[in-house]
C-alpha cells in the first residue's frame, strides 16, 4: 500500500532556504501615487529560479493585512476599497525560467487615481507550476509520497491622496524573564499608512555612554501596533547600580522625512553581576 501526503509549503516574502528554488527582488513594492503622473504604475520584479534545472511559475494576486504580530494575514478583502489585487496585472503572468537564469516580470498597478486616501495593498504570488515529489522511508510497509510545492509572496503598497505615517512608543520597560533581562517596547502606528522602524538601545552609565546595541526592525500597520521583548544585549554592565537604557526609534513619515522617537526606562542592578 503507498499513501500520498500532500504537503503544501508556503515562504512569505523570501522562500525557505532548505527547500525553495526561487528568489525574488525587490522583495516589496511601494508606490506612491501622488508622484505619478499617469493612472497606472508600472514597476517589475525580477525572479531567479533553480540553479540546476528549468522551473516554471505562475503569478497571481491576492490581498492582506498586517496584524498585531506584525505579520502578513491573508484576507480576502471584499469590502476594503484599500484592496488593489484586481488591478494588478503582469507580463507575462506564467513563464518558464531556463536553469541558472532570471526572468524580469512588468508588474501594471490600473486606475491608481481613484484609489482611497491613504494605503491601499495587494501581494503577488509567485508558484511553481510543477509542484516537487520526494518519496518518503518506508514504515510498517507504507510508502508515502512528500508533494512539495513553493509560493513566495511579494507585498505591494500603494499610498495615495492625504496618507500619514506617524508613529510612537506606547510602552517601553524592563521584563524581569526566567532567561534574563529583556526590553518590552509597544511601537503605535496612528497614520493611513504604515511605517517601518529601526533603532538601537543606548547604555548609560551615570551620564556616560557605555555601550549601545541595534533593535529588531519592524514594519506596523496602519492604525495598529506591535508589541515585542528583546534581550538586552550588552557586556558592559559589570557592577550593580541604575543604568539609563535609551531608545532611540527611527522612521520616515510621509513626506520622507526621517523621524526619531526617544525613551528612556531605568534598569537597577542588585548584588554581584
Amino acid at each position: 500500500m503507498k499513501k500520498k501526503i500532500l504537503g503544501l509549503l508556503i515562504a512569505i516574502i523570501m522562500a525557505i532556504p532548505a527547500y525553495a528554488t526561487i528568489t525574488v527582488s525587490p522583495t516589496r513594492i511601494e508606490l506612491n501615487a501622488n508622484k505619478i503622473k499617469n493612472n497606472y504604475a508600472t514597476t517589475a520584479i525580477e525572479i531567479r529560479g533553480s540553479k540546476n534545472k528549468p522551473m516554471r511559475y505562475k503569478a497571481y494576486t491576492g490581498y492582506f493585512e498586517i496584524n498585531d504580530k506584525a505579520e502578513m494575514s491573508v484576507s480576502e478583502g471584499l469590502n476594503t476599497p484599500h484592496n488593489i489585487a484586481s488591478k494588478v496585472r503582469f507580463v507575462p503572468s506564467e513563464f518558464t525560467i531556463p536553469a541558472g537564469k532570471s526572468q524580469k516580470v512588468r508588474v501594471n498597478i490600473a486606475n491608481i487615481k481613484s484609489l482611497p486616501d491613504g494605503e491601499s495593498r495587494a501581494v503577488i504570488y509567485l508558484e511553481d507550476v510543477q509542484p516537487k515529489e520526494y518519496n518518503l522511508p518506508n514504515q510498517n510497509g507504507i510508502g508515502a509520497q512528500l508533494i512539495l510545492k513553493t509560493r513566495v509572496a511579494v507585498p505591494v503598497y500603494v499610498d495615495k491622496g492625504k496618507f500619514t505615517k506617524k508613529a510612537d512608543v506606547e510602552i517601553f520597560e524592563i521584563a524581569r524573564l526566567k532567561d534574563g533581562l529583556y526590553t518590552k517596547m509597544k511601537v503605535v502606528s496612528t497614520g493611513n499608512s504604515r511605517i517601518r522602524y529601526t533603532g538601537t538601545i543606548q547604555v548609560i552609565e551615570g551620564k556616560k555612554l557605555i555601550d549601545e546595541y541595534a533593535i529588531a526592525s519592524s514594519a506596523v500597520g496602519d492604525n495598529n501596533s506591535f508589541s515585542s521583548l528583546q534581550k538586552i544585549d550588552t557586556k558592559k554592565i559589570t557592577k550593580a547600580g541604575d543604568y539609563t537604557l535609551r531608545l532611540l526609534l527611527s522612521y520616515n513619515d510621509e513626506n520622507d522625512n526621517k523621524k526619531i522617537i526617544k525613551k528612556e526606562t531605568i534598569l537597577k542592578i542588585t548584588g554581584e553581576i
